[in-house]
């Protein structure tokens, strides 16, 4: 401390280490309804998740990362993410779950927006549609109205098929971002 007060270099430097430890860490604040972009914190039935190495595991099972992609969901110019996330339960059961942060447009994702997809699907695809966006169904540009929009693609059993066989009927769904809210708008 004497050689910084003798040092007048020394004790900025000592200062602008401390200040950039102060903001890396947080300053202590409580950041429950944000966190880092690079550090997501997902949603499981209402319960925060955070995935170390992707993956997160408690006495319920395990929730593993299938695949994320970033993109407008709210028109606000600034990427938002969309993750799927799986829990492999204890029991038979192998659910699947949308996660949707938005960016507040400082780079921050805002508390996650969740939504259960099914058990047992297979995945095919999700994104998010934009200006160079076209449908995989038809090959159309998608309309500009539509801009914003999130699509997964996946199968799902059938009403009398076995949760042991593959699953059968193929669906599309998409949401989109109302009032701050993750709202279907349709399935196909």
């Amino acid at each position: 401390m004497i050689a910084m007060a003798a040092n007048p270099g020394a004790w900025a430097s000592a200062l602008a280490i401390g200040m950039a430890c102060l903001t890396i860490m947080g300053c202590g604040n409580d950041q429950s309804d944000t966190v880092s972009s690079t550090t997501p914190i997902y949603s499981i039935e209402g319960n925060q998740v955070q995935l170390e190495r992707g993956f997160f595991e408690n006495e319920d099972g395990t929730v593993s990362l299938l695949t994320a992609i970033s993109g407008d969901l709210d028109g606000d110019a600034a990427d938002d993410q969309v993750a799927l996330l799986v829990l492999d339960s204890s029991g038979s059961g192998v659910f699947y779950y949308l996660n949707v942060l938005l960016n507040d447009g400082n780079g921050t994702l805002g508390q996650s927006r969740e939504t259960f997809i099914g058990d047992r699907i297979k995945f095919d695809f999700m994104d998010i549609y934009g200006a160079e966006s076209v449908s995989r169904m038809t090959g159309v540009p998608i309309h500009p109205d539509d801009y914003g929009q999130l699509v997964v693609g996946y199968y799902i059993h059938g009403p009398e098929q076995a949760y042991a066989e593959k699953p059968g009927i193929y669906i599309t769904r998409h949401w989109k971002i109302e009032s701050g809210r993750l709202v279907m708008v349709d399935d196909y």
